[in-house]
């Protein structure tokens, strides 16, 4: 009994022993959070830290319907989470048709969208507006939008961040969601605005010479052909001034931004 209570608590202890962990790399984000990609003895893993408590809200919600990352640990505001092994969006279109991502957005936010009554988002336009300074060269200014913006929208299930960015083709052959959050924009209409930032505007493609803009341009246009509530300039522009509030002046990221959204402004 000695030695079987000796080996027990060994055990005990080898199992509670911390695993040796390091950071791979730090991943590029427009968030205000940090996300490194971690390896430890067990292998690699996601860590999020700062304003996290919104995203690990979302990924339980989001669990009970659909393929996300399994949370590893959430404490002290980091978030660690698992690595999806498979393709970026960049990667998977690059070598593949849209069929399969179309009838995969257009199945998820028709889900989304099955429950919602409609809400005026007045006052989170124009709270969310006063925490963002235009630049002096934006054809705009944030009156001028908020008069251009849809006041009333279904308030639905959303993702939070829907963009191409945020989706891996995992190796098991199924679409995974990383990195959802809770958000005052709670309609799946805003999560079509969000994706138009890379299906429209080609954000995602920002780093790459990579020419999709005929695939990303279809996979708009069905999403669009059957969410006509979203087919709007505006809300884009709003979701783009999102990315544009966390982006370091005289960048490429706000050069890009800036000429996006007075493309878009009419």
């Amino acid at each position: 009994k000695v030695n079987l209570i000796i080996q027990m608590t060994l055990l005990i202890l080898i199992v509670n022993l911390p695993m040796n962990e390091h950071t791979i790399k730090e991943l590029k984000g427009f968030s205000g959070s940090k996300i490194y990609l971690m390896r430890n003895d067990k292998g690699l893993f996601v860590r999020k830290m700062d304003n996290v408590d919104r995203n690990f809200v979302k990924l339980n919600e989001l669990s009970l319907y659909f393929n996300v990352p399994k949370v590893y640990s959430y404490k002290n505001n980091v978030l660690d989470m698992e690595y999806i092994h498979g393709l970026d969006m960049k990667s998977y279109l690059a070598i593949r048709d849209t069929k399969r991502l179309t009838e995969f957005l257009i199945n998820i936010l028709s889900k989304f969208g099955e429950v919602g009554n409609m809400a005026d988002y007045t006052d989170v336009y124009v709270d969310k507006l006063k925490y963002i300074k235009l630049p002096s060269d934006m054809l705009f200014t944030k009156e001028q939008l908020l008069e251009k913006l849809p006041k009333r929208l279904p308030r639905s299930k959303y993702f939070g961040d829907l963009t191409l960015e945020n989706i891996i083709y995992g190796e098991d052959g199924q679409f995974y969601f990383i990195d959802g959050m809770t958000s005052e924009y709670d309609s799946y209409i805003f999560d079509i605005a969000k994706l138009r930032q890379d299906l429209e505007c080609k954000w995602f493609l920002r780093d790459t010479n990579l020419l999709l803009d005929v695939k990303v341009e279809n996979i708009q246009d069905k999403l669009l052909e059957r969410f006509e509530l979203a087919n709007n300039n505006y809300l884009l522009i709003l979701m783009l001034l999102r990315v544009y509030r966390y982006t370091k002046p005289f960048s490429k990221e706000e050069a890009f931004l800036i000429k996006e959204m007075n493309r878009l402004w009419k």
